[in-house]
């Protein structure tokens, strides 16, 4: 069973990073994975897993040659991930997404097919959100899939202005 204690701990320690009190429920993550052509995904990112009920409904739904590259900073939700989550297609990051690039290069990766992001990116220096969406316009497949969650609108005209909504 997921921790949502450790996601609520995690909140409270550092609110502006976390950007949400609460792990997505049932219906944000279908949302978010509805848009997704899971035969044609070979390389997903996940910015912010969290708990991981995203990360957990991308592995059901990808494919067995698919790789999942799954980004968490928060020490104690990445540290709930490594001991909950076996699964050869996922590569575990403790990093920020600003160093998508990195990743790749580590995986010889060269593109990604599809981002699932929920960073909030409206509550991060505005710098680290500039870095974050320099890396998805760099790395995403044109035709690639950006899908993005966020609890206000504030970012949504600065994300208008990088993507097709």
């Amino acid at each position: 069973m997921i921790d949502k204690r450790k996601f609520f701990r995690s909140f409270l320690k550092n609110p502006l990073r976390t950007g949400s009190i609460i792990q997505s429920s049932p219906f944000l993550v279908r949302k978010m994975t509805e848009p997704v052509d899971w035969s044609k995904a070979k390389v997903i990112v996940e910015f912010g897993a969290g708990t991981g009920v995203i990360t957990d409904k991308i592995l059901e739904n990808m494919a067995n040659d698919a790789i999942l590259l799954c980004f968490e900073i928060d020490d104690n939700l990445y540290q709930k991930l490594v001991g909950r989550i076996n699964d050869p297609r996922i590569k575990l990051v403790k990093d920020g997404a600003e160093n998508l690039g990195k990743y790749l290069a580590k995986n010889n990766l060269a593109e990604v097919d599809c981002i699932i992001s929920g960073l909030p990116l409206v509550s991060l220096p505005k710098k680290k959100s500039a870095q974050i969406i320099t890396q998805i316009i760099k790395y995403l497949k044109r035709g690639g899939k950006y899908i993005q969650f966020q609890y206000f609108l504030t970012s949504f005209n600065n994300l208008k202005n990088y993507f097709l909504t």
